[in-house]
């Protein structure tokens, strides 16, 4: 990368002289990026990030409540509920940093976690814990990280179908241990489930002319 001494600026390509002045250029040292094209970062209000995650947090809680003084679940509490929680944040603020691929830094998040649950469990003379509530509990954790990211980070519309996506397979993954009879409780995977389905439609309602518009460029329809 080449830099014109009177304007302060970096020039890319091949120029010998500055395209604004028209003076000599020298090289700057840094090195050339990929492309002549710049930069453009994702935008997103780090304030906005805290306040729709609080909000998330206490209608999370809020639910439970009312949940709780309605059926009285003896089997799944608060402390579940907050480690859900506390997943979801660390996903956002994970994601908010590694913003580059979102999708990607969320499936690596959900598989790590999964497995550190399940190994755990194994060791720990295997009672189906890890199966039965904290792997639907780190989906949903994960569903609600793409739901808040998706609120307050502007994304192009290739990033929508992959959310669609993924949504759908986080909502397979508890179904199937339902199907296979390997959780002892079928509660926390049925809202797995839930989550899955209501945040697959609600992207697709409100993204989906972009959506079409994505898939109708990458089938050439």
């Amino acid at each position: 990368m080449k830099k014109c001494t009177e304007c302060q600026v970096d020039v890319l390509d091949n120029w010998n002289a500055c395209p604004l002045c028209d003076t000599p250029l020298i090289e700057s040292g840094k090195r050339s990026p990929s492309t002549s094209f710049p930069e453009v970062g994702l935008r997103f209000q780090r304030r906005k990030v805290k306040q729709s995650l609080t909000l998330v947090s206490l209608l999370v809680i809020l639910i439970y409540f009312i949940s709780q003084s309605i059926w009285r679940f003896r089997f799944f509490g608060l402390e579940f509920v907050l480690f859900g929680l506390m997943v979801t944040w660390m996903m956002v603020l994970v994601l908010i940093r590694k913003r580059r691929n979102i999708v990607k830094g969320i499936v690596y998040i959900l598989f790590l976690f999964s497995l550190l649950s399940v190994y755990f469990d194994y060791i720990l003379g295997w009672l189906g814990w890890s199966l039965t509530f904290v792997i639907p509990i780190l989906c949903i954790s994960a569903l609600l990280a793409m739901f808040v990211v998706i609120q307050v980070v502007r994304l192009q519309a290739g990033d929508y179908i992959l959310y669609l996506q993924l949504a759908a397979l986080v909502g397979f993954i508890p179904f199937l241990f339902i199907q296979m009879d390997w959780v002892v409780i079928d509660l926390p995977s049925w809202l797995s489930v839930l989550f899955s389905f209501i945040m697959f439609w609600s992207v697709l309602l409100r993204h989906g002319k972009a959506i079409k518009n994505e898939l109708s460029k990458r089938m050439h329809v």
